[in-house]
């Protein structure tokens, strides 16, 4: 398989759309790891025995990348000096490789990504770390400054913390926050937030509006001709006087 092309831009185009059908999801999860394990506090980190402590609260966690002083950052898998080729604790490093070697995702198989071309270094590697959550659909990520300046980014990978459920009364505040952060395709941020919780959707032939409907329970989500959001509706479906509640 040919190797990703570099992109003209920033960000790639196909990181972009992994981002947008990713980013809704990856959001939410994460904020479910934040409530279950606060940042804030003494915290340990142990790439050995695969966990990271922050308080009272230890969960497990896989090596993802680090962000070094210099605005560069680094995937796990290509930092043979800390993490060993064929460590165990790559596995979930390897397997985000493989998935930007199928998709033809630039970041995902370079090893090293000057992100210091970025207006906001930090906030680059934070997208990098959603997507990558988003992709490999793990409970959560962590950010842990180093005493040499640079940050640790660990994919908490534990199934003590609890997994995100679908919540249709979050649901226009979730995907104005998804769309913040990638906005490249807001109905492939709606569709993928959906198909993630059970939904199968489908676009209106004008493109729009997004449904979805899972056991009885219909989502729709309709657009402006500038492709904002002008409204969100769901409610249980049970006939032609369904239940809705609608945000504009």
């Amino acid at each position: 398989m040919p190797m990703p092309v570099q992109p003209d831009d920033r960000f790639s185009r196909m990181f972009e759309q992994a981002g947008a059908h990713y980013a809704a999801g990856a959001v939410e999860q994460l904020g479910v790891y934040e409530r279950h394990q606060p940042v804030g506090g003494a915290w340990a980190l142990d790439y050995e025995a695969g966990t990271l402590r922050i308080g009272e609260v230890t969960v497990h966690q896989s090596p993802l990348g680090s962000l070094g002083n210099d605005g560069s950052w680094l995937w796990a898998w290509a930092n043979e000096r800390t993490h060993p080729p064929g460590s165990s604790r790559l596995t979930l490093a390897e397997w985000l490789r493989d998935f930007g070697e199928r998709n033809q995702i630039y970041e995902f198989v370079t090893p090293r990504l000057e992100l210091a071309e970025f207006p906001e270094p930090e906030r680059a590697a934070w997208r990098l770390a959603l997507v990558s959550l988003g992709a490999l659909g793990t409970r959560g990520f962590a950010s842990l400054p180093l005493e040499s300046g640079a940050r640790a980014f660990v994919l908490v990978d534990d199934a003590g913390v609890p997994a995100a459920g679908f919540d249709g009364g979050a649901l226009t505040g979730l995907l104005d926050r998804a769309l913040n952060l990638f906005p490249y395709d807001p109905r492939l941020t709606v569709a993928g937030y959906l198909r993630r919780h059970g939904f199968e959707t489908r676009e209106s032939a004008d493109g729009r509006q997004v449904q979805g409907e899972r056991d009885g329970y219909a989502v729709a989500v309709r657009f402006t001709e500038d492709d904002l959001i002008a409204a969100v509706s769901h409610g249980a479906r049970t006939g032609p006087q369904s239940a809705r509640t609608v945000s504009e």
